[in-house]
């Protein structure tokens, strides 16, 4: 039996409903995980749930963590309350607690605290289990949903993977018909978004037959689930637009360049149909644009740039002046000019990088990263166009913000030190390069120890620099370097001497 045909029978396939709940619609991921992964009736199929409020969120996450924070191991955390004398055994049924779990891990992935998220997906396919049974297709949604979380918040490609092939399973193994046709579009949506996981997981682990493979059957259930009188316009090019993506980045990875292209276009005109300037279609002219680039030799730079132009230009007229979304636009707009080789596009790059400093700056403040990685691409771009005194003194100036964000000592500043030596180097100045490759490599050997290979490219450097015995004699050694090269040590005295003489 083909695959194919495998999954249409399990569609049709019977799984029986424990629950006394009307059948409902299963709305799982598109693109986002905190807006699908999360929603109320991934699990559940009432809509209790739907008229509470943000604030009540926060109130769970609040009172969870006070919870924790004041329990000083796993050990008393989990003790029974004690009310009036007596311990007070939670009884609150399994579906309620499911629906609080799905809460709370929607609420700590919009808060970014991913680790708890995961830890609440993870309780939901234990909670999914004991309310739906070990067949039914809401058990198989609670390992896509941790199959997502892996992969959205931790971008673990292995767990998601493992994850989901258990869901996988469940729906294979189901044994109940769906009692209308909105279920049957809920079990066939679930079905898709199983394959399309399970695609992208592959793709990050570079399994790319397999997940080929996983991305068609995603389609061709996406294909039979729009022929379903429920299914919306609006759901269809929604899934469409998310496969063909997944499929294009797949290509993309693959250097396949014009069916990574094909894919990107399909998808972006399916999102122009809701306007030219909607926020979606950034991320496709960005991947077309990146695209264009990785053709090498043979790459159209100037319709790399075009595409980028076009997701800044749209970012700007959708988020305000100082909006961090539309600096990271021009941030990608400034690497695609650089990339030219030219000096018209340089000036460009070094407009956009500018514009870029100016809004981290006044956001996020000068001891943020992106801002300091911000700055280095300016130095890179002074020293490439000649202005390499400019590059070293903004780079010097970034030393003092990089010892505060990441140590004094660290890999970050050792870099900094490390590219002020090559531009040195590249001058002719030996003496100033010497000083700061001896910075580098001091850091280095502290940060990584004396065989990583960092610290070894930066001996060989320095080797070679103390070859030239003007220098060597100039800059002298360190007493390191003279406990070093000096000769062992030999404990037998020779006989043809007197001891003590």
């Amino acid at each position: 039996m083909s695959d194919d045909s495998e999954d249409e029978v399990n569609i049709m396939a019977p799984i029986v409903d424990v629950s006394s709940e009307k059948g409902g619609k299963l709305n799982t991921a598109r693109t986002d995980i905190t807006d699908s992964t999360y929603r109320s009736d991934s699990f559940d199929d009432d809509d209790d749930d739907d008229n509470e409020s943000i604030e009540q969120d926060e109130d769970i996450a609040s009172e969870d963590e006070k919870h924790e924070k004041s329990s000083t191991s796993r050990k008393t955390h989990r003790k029974k309350k004690i009310k009036k004398g007596r311990h007070v055994i939670d009884m609150t049924p399994p579906d309620k607690l499911l629906k609080k779990c799905q809460k709370k891990a929607k609420h700590y992935a919009t808060l970014k605290k991913n680790d708890k998220a995961l830890r609440e997906l993870i309780k939901c396919t234990a909670l999914a289990r004991i309310v739906y049974g070990d067949g039914h297709w809401k058990y198989a949604s609670a390992y896509y949903a941790l199959a997502e979380g892996y992969l959205e918040l931790k971008g673990y490609g292995p767990q998601s993977k493992e994850h989901a092939d258990t869901a996988k399973a469940i729906m294979m193994s189901g044994i109940a018909t769906s009692s209308s046709e909105s279920e049957k579009a809920s079990i066939m949506e679930l079905l898709m978004n199983i394959h399309f996981i399970l695609g992208r997981a592959l793709t990050m682990l570079q399994k790319y037959p397999e997940a080929e493979a996983a991305l068609t059957k995603a389609e061709q259930v996406a294909n039979k689930r729009s022929k379903l009188s429920c299914v919306k316009d609006s759901e269809i090019d929604d899934d469409d637009t998310k496969i063909f993506m997944a499929v294009a980045r797949l290509y993309a990875k693959q250097q396949k360049h014009a069916s990574a292209t094909e894919y990107f276009e399909r998808a972006l005109e399916i999102v122009k149909l809701k306007g030219d300037d909607c926020p979606e279609l950034i991320p496709i002219y960005q991947s077309l644009g990146k695209v264009e680039q990785s053709k090498g030799k043979h790459a159209d730079h100037e319709h790399a740039i075009e595409m980028f132009l076009q997701a800044h230009s749209i970012s700007s007229a959708n988020n305000k002046a100082d909006s961090i979304a539309t600096a990271e636009t021009a941030r990608a707009l400034a690497s695609a000019y650089s990339k030219t080789g030219d000096a018209d596009g340089e000036t460009s790059a070094e407009s956009y990088l500018n514009e870029c400093l100016v809004t981290y700056q006044r956001v996020h403040g000068p001891y943020h990263q992106t801002t300091l990685d911000i700055q280095d691409d300016l130095a890179r771009l002074m020293v490439r166009t000649g202005r390499q005194e400019e590059g070293i003194s903004l780079l010097r100036s970034t030393v003092e913000a990089k010892q505060e964000v990441f140590g004094e000592y660290s890999g970050e500043v050792a870099d900094v030190y490390k590219l002020i030596g090559s531009v040195y180097l590249s001058e002719g100045n030996m003496e100033k390069a010497l000083k700061a490759f001896k910075k580098c490599h001091t850091m280095q050997k502290t940060v990584y120890g004396e065989n990583h290979k960092k610290t070894k490219d930066t001996q060989k450097t320095l080797d070679v620099l103390l070859a030239n015995p003007a220098l060597s004699s100039k800059m002298g050694k360190s007493k390191a370097d003279e406990l070093k090269d000096r000769p062992r040590f030999n404990g037998i005295v020779s006989r043809t001497g007197t001891a003590g003489h």
